[in-house]
């Protein structure tokens, strides 16, 4: 028994070590990158990225159903106001416009025929107006028969670029349902989106840079939406751009730089802290952020107070000086030792 109970006390003290020896293993430091946190100036401009946009826009549709027998434009191509841009199938129009024609001269010549001999007494008053209403809803019918002719044909209303076309020949066309958009590529807004916080203190005038032209072009507010995104809190904002005529093509991305031109000392020296999007976690207690201090991963709660081009701003939970994780962070745990990639 006594033996026993020594190879019993021997293994469990084996394993107590055992334990120990493991406590003593330290894991390898986690590589992330990492950023220090310092304040903008946000003072003097505000900046965002928009899109431009043509300042009018003119969707295009038929007035009544058919068959189309030509298209006659491609998008992208110039046209001029009162040019034909696509036909549908005509022919019953045209029957109905022979058939109230024939219509209109029967009414017209009763007409002329009984008139001569209504001064003469020969023809009762009564019976004149009868005429007289014959001819005038052959004349009614005969205007809408013709106006359904026309209709068959699609009018450019304005000079302008068509865009959004994709009908073909044979396909079929119904009343009111937009066929393509005719752009005006002389004038063209830039929209944008704001941060509720800053939405009742834009600048009215700044610029924008085209990348895709290679220009910069002045810029004024000339909208903003008075309703917010539900999910972002962001307003969409649209500013004239000056020039631009036959440069701009709708859906060029813009950088738009708006300049505070009156400051006070107070104003000039507000700052915000912005950090990149990427970096941000969203758990159920709100927004989260990786951070080191002495060596160790620490996660932090955050406020976000907006979105904007170069990033989040933060409105409580970072500090200057605090070093942010801003890449592998998806392998952090609480406590574990970080160090920085080469």
């Amino acid at each position: 028994m006594e033996k026993y109970l020594y190879i019993v006390v021997a293994t469990l003290a084996l394993m107590a070590c055992g334990r120990h020896e493991g406590a003593k293993k330290v894991s390898k430091p986690i590589k992330v990158k990492t950023m220090v946190v310092a304040p903008q100036a946000n003072g003097a401009v505000s900046r965002y990225v928009g899109t431009v946009e043509p300042v009018h826009e003119t969707p295009l549709s038929m007035q009544t159903t058919g068959r189309v027998v030509s298209v006659n434009v491609r998008n992208g191509q110039r046209v001029t106001k009162g040019q034909e841009l696509l036909t549908v199938d005509n022919t019953q129009a045209v029957n109905a416009l022979n058939g109230a024609e024939a219509t209109l001269k029967q009414a017209q010549d009763g007409y002329d025929r009984v008139s001569k001999v209504h001064s003469k007494g020969v023809v009762s008053d009564q019976q004149m107006v009868e005429i007289e209403s014959k001819l005038a809803q052959a004349k009614s019918l005969y205007v809408a028969a013709k106006r359904r002719v026309e209709e068959c044909r699609l009018i450019a209303p304005r000079d302008g670029v068509v865009d959004g076309l994709s009908l073909e020949k044979g396909q079929t066309v119904l009343p009111d349902v937009t066929l393509c958009s005719l752009l005006d590529v002389t004038a063209f807004n830039v929209r944008f989106t704001v941060p509720e916080s800053e939405i009742n203190s834009l600048p009215q005038k700044g610029e924008m840079e085209c990348a895709a032209v290679g220009m910069t072009f002045p810029v004024t507010l000339s909208e903003k939406r008075v309703s917010a995104n539900p999910l972002t809190h962001t307003y969409d904002v649209w500013a004239r751009v000056q020039g631009g005529a036959n440069v701009l093509m709708n859906g060029m991305v813009g950088k738009v730089v708006l300049k505070h031109t009156n400051h006070s000392a107070d104003a000039m020296q507000n700052t915000d802290v912005i950090i990149p999007a990427r970096c941000i976690l969203l758990k159920p207690g709100g927004h989260t952020v990786w951070v080191v201090e002495r060596g160790i991963a620490v996660r932090k709660e955050i406020v976000v107070d907006g979105y904007q081009a170069d990033g989040v701003r933060v409105k409580s939970g970072l500090q200057s000086g605090d070093t942010l994780i801003t890449d592998g962070y998806q392998k952090l745990y609480i406590g574990c030792e970080i160090t920085n990639e080469d």
